[in-house]
This record gives C-alpha cells, sequence and structure tokens, in this order.
C-alpha cells in the first residue's frame, strides 16, 4: 500500500527543489560547477566505463574496449575514478580506481567475497564500500585509500539475514545514507560516518534502494519500486519526513545529483527487460531529457557526475 502524501508537503518541498534549481550551487571561488557523467555502458553485452556531456554529445570509453567496469564514481576533485569489476553471477569482485585519464590504474580491495558500490567521502581521503566479506549479507565498509585500513561500520554478532547496500558519503561528510533490510523490508537509512546513529527514513513493503544526496546535503533521491506502480526516482528530507515521488512513464533507477543542484541524472527503461538510456531532470520531474541516443553504445546505466572545472 502507497501512502498518500500530504498535498502541502508535495507542494512545499518541490518549490523548494525548483528554487534550488533556479539557483545553481557555487563552489567557495564562485564558480557554478561543471560536470560530466560517467556511466556504464554495454556496447558488447557486458559493462564498460564511459564519459559523456549532459547535452547527450557522443560517448567516450574511460578505459580499452572490453575492459569490464561497474559503479563508477568519481572522487570528489573529478580527478580519479572508483569502480567495479565482479561477477554477480558466483557474487565475487573488487573495488578498482583510476585517474581520470585513464591512467594509474590501481585495485583498492583484494576480497574472495563481493565488494561493490563504492562511494568517496568529500574529502576524498576515504571509501565506504557494500562488502560481504564477514560471511553475512552485506556490510558497509570504510577503506583508507592511502593506506588501506578497512573499517566495517556494520558490524553483527553470528550469521546476518540484515542487508545493507548501495552507500552514499553525504556532501558536508557527517553522514552516510544507505539502503538496508534493517527495518524489516528495503528502507532507506542514514548513520553517521563512523557506524553510529542509524536513523530509518522510508519504511514501506516497497523496495527502496539506490540513495543519492543533493548537493546541499537536505534531501536524499532514491529509487522506489512496487508491483503496483513500478520503479520511480522518489526524494525525501535528509532530515526525515515523508517522501515524494517524480512519477514518469516506464521504469527508472539510479538516480545522481549534478553538482550545481539543477538537474539528476536516471537510467530509465520501458521495462526491465527493455536496454536502460540515460536521461536527466529538474529536482520536481519537469525537463526531461534524454543524454545517451546512439544505438551502437549500448544504452547507459549507474550515472554519476564528475566534476571537470577543479
Amino acid at each position: 500500500m502507497h501512502r498518500t502524501f500530504p498535498v502541502v508537503f508535495l507542494a512545499s518541498a518541490l518549490t523548494a527543489c525548483a528554487r534550488d534549481a533556479a539557483a545553481p550551487r557555487r563552489d567557495d571561488a564562485g564558480a557554478t560547477p561543471r560536470a560530466e557523467l560517467v556511466y556504464e555502458g554495454y556496447p558488447s553485452g557486458a559493462p564498460e566505463l564511459f564519459r559523456i556531456a549532459g547535452d547527450g554529445s557522443a560517448p567516450a570509453r574511460m578505459l580499452p574496449a572490453g575492459s569490464v567496469a561497474m559503479d563508477p564514481e568519481p572522487s570528489p576533485d573529478g580527478r580519479r575514478i572508483a569502480f567495479v569489476v565482479a561477477s554477480y553471477d558466483s557474487s565475487t569482485g573488487d573495488v578498482w580506481m583510476v585517474n581520470a585519464d585513464g591512467t594509474g590504474l590501481r585495485r583498492l580491495t583484494d576480497d574472495p567475497e563481493l565488494d561493490d558500490s563504492p562511494s568517496w567521502s568529500p574529502d576524498g581521503r576515504t571509501i565506504v564500500f557494500r562488502s560481504y566479506r564477514a560471511q553475512r549479507a552485506g556490510d558497509l565498509w570504510t577503506l583508507d585509500v592511502e593506506h588501506g585500513t578497512l573499517v566495517n561500520l556494520t558490524p553483527a554478532e553470528g550469521p546476518g539475514v540484515i542487508d545493507h547496500r548501495r552507500p552514499a558519503w553525504s556532501p558536508d561528510g557527517a553522514r552516510i545514507a544507505f539502503a538496508s533490510t534493517e527495518g524489516g523490508d528495503w528502507g532507506i537509512w542514514t548513520m553517521r560516518a563512523d557506524g553510529t546513529d542509524r536513523r530509518q527514513l522510508t519504511n514501506t513493503i516497497d523496495l527502496d534502494a539506490e540513495a543519492a544526496w543533493s548537493p546541499d546535503g537536505r534531501f536524499i533521491a532514491f529509487r522506489r519500486s512496487s508491483p503496483e506502480q513500478g520503479s520511480d526516482i522518489m526524494i525525501v528530507p535528509a532530515a526525515g519526513g515523508n517522501a515524494f515521488r517524480l512519477a514518469l512513464p516506464g521504469e527508472q533507477r539510479t538516480p545522481a545529483w549534478h553538482p550545481d543542484g539543477t538537474r539528476i541524472a536516471f537510467a530509465s527503461q520501458a521495462t526491465f527487460a527493455a536496454r536502460p538510456e540515460l536521461f536527466t531532470m529538474r529536482p520536481d520531474g519537469g525537463d526531461v531529457q534524454r543524454v545517451t541516443r546512439e544505438d551502437t553504445w549500448g544504452g547507459g546505466l549507474n550515472p554519476a557526475w564528475r566534476r571537470t572545472d577543479r
């Protein structure tokens, strides 16, 4: 059963998002952030790492053709890309890193179990990721990129049935948003960056996942999936409150906010059996624009914005 959200909240939330979109966020130097999209493309059936301008110009590979790469996550300064090389059929994989120009390829994790879904801390020193290395359902770990120190943020005694996934670091570095089954069904949660003070933001029978912070830290976009309404992008206040739906035709997933807060990139497909393509929209769900267009490049999934002005 879906909640019916109060009209007053919906109107005020949409107005706040529209106001943010009308006044692009600026960095300390006063310049409006510039960024391009990095994403998974499937030109030959396997995921590869691509970059593309938000206006939909021709994409370009970031690694040699045929290099399997997924879950791209640019560093806050845009100079490095964390990504995953994995086989989900065998639940194995690790987090890797490469410079934005394709040099400096480096393996960051090395474990027989699956490591995936990396997210950078705002200072670019630490990555949080999901791992099965504790022999339980997914835990969230942090990795000091320079020194290799690992910390489990969600330890539990004995075999775990609670699954945590898709962590996302807040812009101020204070909290991490993630999806979890801790409340019974998949919901969106946040916790402090040290793993304490867990707070549940959404609690429905639907699947809520793929959290993404707005650049000002006030909102979290995520995917909600249900048999009745399919998958749509939702937005919930990061401090707690009702979520509202950006209802679009087809199936929407993997939202990502532009650094200036004016657009949200996402993957969309007519059905989950169809090929996903990348789109952007305003935070109120308006002005939807298609980004990936050429059939030969294999659509797109898991978009992330890379800063190009630093």
